[in-house]
């Protein structure tokens, strides 16, 4: 894309900010409790800028769109307290509930990975899709650090990618040479990266979540997903998934290696 010099990008510091912490904080449950998520979490109980962020987008009109898609649900849902509140009292809780949820190896039954929503007689497309996500964080100078085995297409690799790109584009606004070009190459990435990787599979992810234990903590951050996705939509433009999706029983035992991705 090479938008010429008369054209402009819409760009709110605060809208940006707001968007890259809610983004943030939507990833934080799925972490592995054992790598700290508990006392990160804990320690976000009523934090203003948190609060702060979610009230700012559910302040916003083009964050409600019109039509809702396929388990999506309304901006009034966007609220970090409703997940906070559910919070196991410790760690050990946590990390019960995170592995009754997510068991040891792949959940077929609420699995966070992208390309278990394809079917399993579809390989290539698995294929396809990992390829394709790398493809993304490798343009962005992203790449999977070394520590944990983590497939790309984990929920929260995908997440932390749309709040880097989001980094990347407050840089770019900050930065006056290029800064066009590369505002637009970043909102273009943002909505990119939404419809095709987390809008068609997120929120089907979210109602499994609430089919397994709708009064948990993982419901709750489920519902906060949810919420989140249509409101990303609106903001950036783009129409609802009208495609349901549902995990394989499949489980796919190839990895990549790494856990976070790193700049």
């Amino acid at each position: 894309m090479n938008p010429s010099e008369n054209q402009t990008i819409d760009f709110d510091p605060a809208i940006n900010l707001a968007r890259q912490t809610l983004y943030r904080f939507a990833a934080l449950p799925f972490v592995d409790p054992k790598v700290g998520a508990w006392n990160d979490l804990q320690s976000l109980r009523d934090a203003p800028v948190l609060l702060d962020a979610a009230a700012l987008l559910r302040s916003l009109p083009e964050a409600s769109p019109a039509k809702l898609g396929l388990g999506e649900l309304p901006l009034a849902d966007l609220d970090p307290r409703r997940v906070l509140e559910r919070l196991p009292d410790s760690q050990p809780a946590l990390n019960v509930e995170y592995e009754n949820t997510f068991g040891l190896l792949v959940s077929s039954e609420c699995p966070p990975y992208e390309t278990e929503y394809i079917g399993s007689k579809f390989d290539f497309q698995r294929s396809n899709g990992l390829a394709d996500i790398s493809g993304f964080y490798r343009a962005f100078g992203l790449t999977i650090a070394d520590g944990h085995p983590e497939r790309p297409d984990h929920l929260v690799l995908e997440l932390e990618f749309m709040a880097s790109l989001l980094g990347l584009e407050r840089r770019a606004h900050d930065d006056s040479n290029l800064r066009l070009q590369r505002l637009s190459i970043c909102r273009d990435a943002q909505s990119r990266f939404l419809r095709e990787h987390l809008a068609w599979w997120v929120p089907a992810f979210a109602k499994l979540l609430n089919a397994g234990n709708a009064n948990g903590f993982y419901a709750a951050a489920g519902n906060f997903l949810a919420a989140l996705i249509p409101a990303e939509r609106g903001l950036l433009g783009l129409p609802p998934v009208s495609r349901g999706a549902a995990p394989s029983t499949v489980e796919q035992p190839e990895l990549c290696e790494g856990c976070q991705l790193a700049g």
